[in-house]
Parts: structure tokens; sequence; C-alpha cells
């Protein structure tokens, strides 16, 4: 992510999220997408990025906003059942997600991200032009 090598950051996210045991019962507990959140802002922040989870904007709550030193990436998540990548790529265009963070200097990528429903990680995401 620091680098913005996209891929790699992909496989190792993925990795990464498969290794979490899905009978944790706290994590079992919780809604799939917020599970998700929790489980991607954790390995963010260790990391050391800064993350900012449900950031409110004027046109809505961006997922999360990962923070790096050259790139602030927008991140909207949705699982396959809700629309997956489409769906977070239709919404980061209709709300503007990426808009506020344009007088930075850092290069700002938006991502559509889609997660397997059952827990089961990371399906894919997709740079959002």
């Amino acid at each position: 992510m620091q680098l913005g090598n996209l891929s790699d950051a992909r496989k190792y996210l993925k990795a990464l999220i498969a290794d979490v045991p899905y009978s944790n019962k706290k994590l079992a507990s919780m809604d799939m997408e917020e599970r998700y959140r929790l489980i991607l802002s954790t390995i963010f922040n260790a990391i050391g990025c800064r993350v900012e989870v449900e950031k409110m904007i004027s046109t809505g709550r961006i997922d999360m906003v990962v923070e790096v030193t050259r790139y602030i990436y927008v991140m909207e998540l949705k699982l396959s059942n809700n629309g997956g990548i489409s769906a977070a790529e239709a919404q980061i265009k209709a709300k503007q997600y990426a808009e506020p963070f344009q007088a930075d200097k850092r290069k700002v990528v938006a991502l559509a991200v889609e997660l397997d429903e059952q827990g089961k990680g990371l399906i894919d995401w997709k740079e959002v032009e």
C-alpha cells in the first residue's frame, strides 16, 4: 500500500484475511461487512497506515479511508451477495467519495472492494477512475 502496488497488496490482504478463524465468537456475532471492516482496519493500523472507518462526508459515509505517505485509499466494501465490486464502484461514483481528498498532494485511489458473504475473505478489488 505504501508503494501503490495494488496487486501485491491484494494478494497479501487475501492471505491475512483467510487466516482469521471463522469460529472466533466475537467476530462470528458481527454483521459480515462489519467483521471485514474490523479485520481490514486492524491490518492497516498494524502496518502503520492511518485508518478512518465509516468516514462521514457531505454525500454519505465512506467505509474506509487508508492514508499513507504518498497515497490516500478511499475504499467501499460490498459483500458479493450485495452487488460486489459493481455496486461498490457505482456508490463511489454516485456519492463522489474521492472528491473531498482532491486538494491533498497525495494520489487518491478509490477502490471498490468485493468480499465473500460467508466470511471466506477478499474476493477482489477494482480501482475506480
